[in-house]
This record gives structure tokens, sequence and C-alpha cells, in this order.
């Protein structure tokens, strides 16, 4: 991999780390599409899990995403790895990971006889190739002459459009919009064959689409934050990596970076509106906390300072969810799961 390669894929890396740690509801509705599950995120919680990893030869290998979702009973599983150029060898680095996380959960295990559980895995690839199939897979042929087909499905994320990722309640996969656009834009640029003049008008045009695509997904950000499918750190993160990407992209450009400011203008103008309600929503907040505040008073009595401070910064989200079940608390001590939310 060269150094280009290696940055953007650090780069990559943690804008995927902002998205995948949204609010629960968010990423419990992103894991029951990708995955199709049917978890109620209300009767669960949601864990980050290590996804670095040392072999046999004392080298570090790195995964995307590990997360774990627990139910009353049991936990499950997922590993997600986001991918923008085909690799042929990504279904056995997807085997390699799988196989170390069902080792790592395997050693906290005291039984004689060691069971390994896979992680349910997914790659999503951000830019168009043909090449690409609906999965990734090898064939393991064991000693005996037993053979296993080791098999990772694919989401191919440039046949979404912003309205596909709202409808299906994919919100944390919105800002990746604008990768529809790089892979075009880099072939022009690159490319020995095009006059100069001709990738000016190329680019140009390219860049036009893309605007217009970053108007609709800020508008579908805003009609999700407007109806309360996201809160307001959904909001600011989401947007975040959405102008932080843009800047990636268009500041490779040398003499056309111009052309990136421009659409970064256009960008802040669009989501200043959406911003300025974030302060709206905090001065909302805290009118809900002082109704949470009040209703367990005068339920269990003086609250205690510390507790009074920690309902005072859950988000506006967990707090509508303690008022609706004021009445369903047998002990102060029961709401304490809402602070891990």
């Amino acid at each position: 991999m060269g150094k280009d390669s290696k940055q953007e894929k650090i780069k990559l890396d943690q804008m995927m780390k902002v998205l995948f740690k949204l609010s629960k509801k968010v990423m419990i509705n992103l894991l029951n599409a990708l995955f199709d599950e049917k978890y109620d995120y209300k009767k669960v919680s949601i864990e980050y899990s290590n996804s670095e990893f040392v072999d046999d030869d004392f080298d570090r290998i790195y995964g995307d995403i590990f997360i774990t979702v627990r139910t009353e009973n049991k936990s499950f599983s997922y590993h997600i790895e986001f991918q923008t150029l085909n690799d042929n060898s990504m279904a056995i680095r997807m085997f390699r990971y799988g196989f170390e996380k069902a080792v790592e959960k395997a050693s906290d295990s005291s039984k004689e006889e060691i069971t390994l559980y896979y992680p349910k895995q997914l790659v999503i690839f951000l830019e168009e190739n043909k090449n690409i199939k609906d999965e990734m897979y090898f064939k393991l042929r064991l000693p005996d002459g037993q053979e296993i087909r080791f098999s990772v499905p694919v989401l191919k994320y440039w046949e979404y459009s912003a309205e596909d990722l709202k409808d299906k309640k994919m919100y944390a996969l919105l800002p990746l919009q604008v990768f529809k656009s790089r892979k075009r834009i880099k072939n022009i640029y690159n490319s020995e064959s095009i006059r100069y003049e001709d990738k000016a008008r190329l680019i140009n045009g390219e860049f036009k689409k893309l605007i217009e695509v970053i108007k609709t997904t800020i508008n579908v950000i805003g009609e999700l934050y407007n109806s309360h499918e996201i809160i307001g750190t959904d909001l600011e993160k989401i947007l975040r990596v959405l102008t932080n990407i843009s800047e990636y992209l268009y500041n490779r450009y040398g003499e056309y970076k111009d052309i990136g400011k421009e659409v970064d203008t256009m960008v802040t103008t669009l989501y200043n509106p959406i911003v300025a309600k974030k302060a709206e929503e905090k001065g909302e907040k805290r009118g809900v906390a002082k109704t949470a505040i009040r209703l367990l008073t005068k339920k269990f009595g003086d609250l205690p300072d510390d507790l009074r401070k920690r309902i005072e910064e859950l988000e506006e989200e967990t707090l509508n969810t303690i008022i609706d079940g004021i009445f369903d608390y047998e002990r102060l001590e029961d709401i304490n799961k809402y602070f891990e939310q």
C-alpha cells in the first residue's frame, strides 16, 4: 500500500469511528438494516470492542468496526470493514479478523471445551466497481480433504442515494455520499491523455454534480433532525464528518482547490441553519432535565447532587426515556442503566 493510500485509510478509519459512535438508537437502526436484525434499541445495550490484534509473529493487524449487542440473555457480535478499492485478499483478511476476535472472546472462557464464536461480518464498498460481487469468499481445504467455503456479504454503497439511506434508517452512512464522485474526479485529474483545459471543464462538471449530492444529503440530515430521528450530538458528528471528507477530497487537487472552497462555502450556508437549531435544542434539553429531576424528586425525595449532575448531562433522548418510565422505577438506582447509553 502506497503512502497516499495509507494516509487515506487512516483518515477514513478515523471518520468511521466517529460515525459509529452515534446515539444508541441510530446505531441499532443501522445494525438492523445492515444485518437484517430486529433489535429494539430500548431493550439492548451496545458495546464497541477492540479492533487491534497481535498475531503469532507479533505483528499488529487492525480491523475497522467491532460491535457487540447485548440482550437480556445473550450477546451478538458484528464486524464491519470499509473499502474504497477492490481487493482480492479481502475475504482472507475478514477471516483473520473474525478468527482473532473469536479467539479473543474464547480466552475469557474457563470451559474445558472451547467454542469459537465468529462475529457476523460485512464489507462495505464505497466506490463503484463492476468487478465487486455480492459476496467475497475463499475455499479452505482441510487435511482430510474436507472443503469449507468461507464467505462474507458485501454492501455496494454506491447503489444507495441519501433518500435510500434515510428510508432504511442507515443515517450514519449519509456523509459517505461524497465518495460517489471521488473516483471520477481522481481519474480525470490523473489522466495524461486529457488536456488541461478539458480537465478543468470536466472536473468543474463533476464538482457541480457533487454539490447537488451534498445539498440533497444535508437536506435529508436536516429532515432527520427536525423529525427527532437523530439528536443534536448525532447531527454535529454527521455534519463534521461530511465537511471533513469534503475538504479532504477537494484540497487534494492543487489548482482546483478553489472549487473546493466554493463547495465548502455552500455546505456551510446549507447547514448553518441546522446548527442554529442545535442551540435551541440545548435550551430544550435543560427544560427536559428539569422535568426529569422534578418527577424523580416527587417520587423518591431529594436527589443526591452527583445524581442531579449526571441527569443534567444526559442526552434529550435518554431524558425522555427516563420521564416515560418514571412510574416503572421501584428504586432510584433503576435509572443507572441509562447513564451508559
